[in-house]
């Protein structure tokens, strides 16, 4: 095994994702796959005579692939966390069944997340109605907001309350917000009656030391910037977005920028390059990469360890530990640990969108960008004309090409998690995407010296927040005209498994055969698969007709299956206060009767349940509206 890492990774996720989506023991798996293996083994022997279509010839690739020190080390590694996954999610569902009325012994471990009606504290319990068997479990407490007890950051309280076991999904594929507080590791909700602050710094020294480092950046940007952009800063730099407004991480979200809100490799990269640079001078390449790397262990403490900044930090600091050592780094090696330390600390992180967009997105770039980057290399001008001119431009070209192609890499990877998240696809990420890389720079570099000056040169801080406002406003402008052109925000209807896997194998064997015809010395593999590819164009081309009658025989019973009437389908939504129905007819009509509302103007019931709903249930056409009457809990959903 040339990546031994990667490998257990590769296991410790099967077992985790077996785990949660059949709820149970991958060892009942193992028990029909390893006889059927070794058997394979014996009977499939390659033979001496040639056959480029032959089941035993191309089966020792996979061997190459699947040796037996591989097949067993992801065997183990995925009987461990499938074991891991299994206990803790019974742990979850029955630690607190029969638990209403709470007298808590906690300690804050998060600082306040102010809502609407509520200010809500993170809670890690020593003791629960006197009983210890709770120790260590995370609750969430709720205080109202005309309530003042002034709690902060690792302070021991007593809560009194009433204990909520947290919602699963009231609707088909809707939001489980039991699902969501796992990968928080927290096991409910508290509504308190009363708090009292028993002792103060009941945590880790060192944990509140970086705790108050991140909330005196977060007060010092506050008061040196308006709340605004105060806010669009802390979520650039700390991937703290708490406290920003939802119109506008929607609006990133629409225009295909949303990553600049997560700390990620790009942020990381800024880091390490200008601490390395700077330090450099003073101390020599080699020392300045050891003091680079504790201060990325650091940023990890201030960021509180998300998911999104293990996985750079740990991927820069092995970077930087391979160029002190003399050693090349591996990325692949990189990721594997970084997806391993951080599902080992909760394996419930899977299923947090961010974590997948984080990866997924750096998984595109290993894989696709260099053969994007050769298509885009590939268009040239013809027009003599105009070649003098470009050439004038080469290297603004060039760095417009390698953007895109970074581009069009993370939107191939993380298209499938997209939709099926947020039901939505924008078309103008291109262009965002190349805008964003011109002002992102100077956000990221002038928000490190902001951070700085902030806490001990404020007439420097009040200097530099100009072009801080200035280039934030410029980023803003792009997220919201991004999000506003008409034909950029299109529904898609969420994707079934079987479509995302066809997704998947599809753009990989585009690359994959993309990369064969385009390798300088092909092996003795990539020549027969250009073999196979040549002999699959001379039987279409002399079996044309046979070919095109085969196409339309399909899409002619495809057709006919969609005519044949089904069962008469009656779903009722849960939204809310009112009431909507969707009723199927056997000759696929779609009927809504009514579709809900809210009193509250912030809540759209009909963008936040309705329209996730339909597309959840794959439709995307409504035939017939019916409203029985015009009160607004059955009318009020206008999106």
């Amino acid at each position: 095994m040339k990546r031994p890492l990667l490998v257990l990774a590769v296991g410790y996720i099967i077992g985790i994702v077996w785990g949660l989506y059949c709820n149970c023991s991958i060892a009942l798996l193992y028990t029909i796959l390893i006889p059927i293996f070794f058997l394979t083994r014996f009977f499939l022997k390659p033979k001496k005579q040639l056959k480029i279509f032959s089941i035993r010839r191309y089966f020792r690739y996979i061997k190459l692939f699947l040796k037996l020190s591989t097949i067993v080390t992801i065997i183990i590694s995925s009987l461990i966390s499938n074991s891991i996954i299994i206990y803790q999610n019974k742990k979850y569902n029955n630690m607190f069944n029969n638990v209403n009325d709470v007298n808590i012994i906690g300690i804050i471990i998060s600082n306040k997340n102010e809502k609407e009606y509520n200010d809500v504290y993170k809670i890690r319990v020593q003791s629960l109605n006197e009983n210890t068997m709770y120790k260590d479990t995370n609750l969430l407490i709720n205080i109202k907001k005309n309530k003042n007890y002034n709690l902060k950051y690792g302070d021991k309280v007593i809560v009194k309350g009433e204990f909520k076991n947290p919602t699963t999904q009231r609707n088909y594929k809707g939001f489980n917000y039991k699902e969501y507080l796992k990968t928080q590791k927290v096991y409910g909700t508290v509504n308190t009656t009363s708090v009292k602050t028993v002792e103060r710094n009941c945590i880790n020294r060192v944990f509140i030391i970086f705790n108050s480092i991140h909330m005196c950046i977060r007060n010092n940007l506050k008061i040196g910037l308006p709340e605004k952009y105060a806010n669009l800063l802390n979520a650039i730099m700390l991937g703290d977005t708490n406290e920003l407004d939802p119109n506008m991480v929607e609006n990133f979200r629409d225009s295909n920028i949303a990553h600049v809100l997560a700390v990620s490799g790009m942020h990381i990269s800024y880091i390490i390059l200008v601490i390395t640079k700077v330090l450099s001078n003073f101390l020599g390449k080699r020392k300045s990469k050891f003091v680079t790397i504790f201060i990325l262990g650091i940023f990890m403490f201030i960021t509180d360890f998300s998911p999104s900044v293990l996985r750079a930090t740990i991927t820069g600091g092995m970077f930087l530990l391979s160029k002190v050592i003399y050693k090349k780094s591996d990325i692949w090696s990189s990721l594997s640990l970084s997806i391993l330390c951080t599902l080992l600390y909760n394996p419930f992180l899977i299923l947090n969108s961010g974590l997948l967009l984080s990866y997924c997105g750096v998984i595109g770039i290993i894989v696709f960008n260099k053969n994007i980057c050769n298509a885009l290399n590939r268009i040239k001008v013809k027009n003599t004309k105009y070649k003098y001119r470009i050439k004038k431009f080469e290297k603004l070209i060039k760095y417009i090409k390698e953007t895109l192609s970074i581009s069009i890499s993370v939107q191939l990877m993380i298209l499938p998690i997209i939709i099926n998240n947020f039901n939505t696809i924008g078309l103008v990420f291109l262009i965002t995407s190349l805008l964003l890389s011109i002002i992102i720079g100077p956000i990221m570099l002038l928000g490190f010296f902001a951070i700085l000056t902030s806490i001990s040169f404020l007439w420097l801080f009040n200097i530099i927040k100009y072009p801080i406002i200035l280039f934030l406003q410029l980023l803003i402008l792009i997220s919201t005209l991004g999000s506003n052109l008409s034909f950029n925000k299109i529904y898609i209807r969420t994707l079934n498994i079987w479509e995302i896997t066809i997704y998947y194998i599809f753009i990989f064997l585009i690359n994959i055969i993309f990369s064969i015809y385009k390798a300088k010395e092909p092996s003795s593999f990539e020549y027969r698969i250009r073999n196979i590819i040549s002999l699959i164009k001379i039987f279409i081309r002399m079996n044309k007709k046979r070919v095109i009658s085969f196409f339309l025989i399909v899409c002619i019973l495809f057709s006919v299956i969609k005519t044949i009437p089904k069962k008469l389908q009656i779903h009722f939504i849960d939204v809310g206060q009112g009431d909507s129905t969707l009723i199927i007819s056997p000759m696929r009509k779609n009927i809504l009767i009514d579709g809900g509302g809210s009193l509250k103007d912030s809540f759209d019931v009909g963008k936040s349940i309705l329209i996730p709903y339909l597309l959840d249930r794959g439709i995307t056409k409504i035939d017939y509206i019916i409203i029985t009457h015009m009160d607004q809990d059955h009318v009020r959903s206008g999106y």
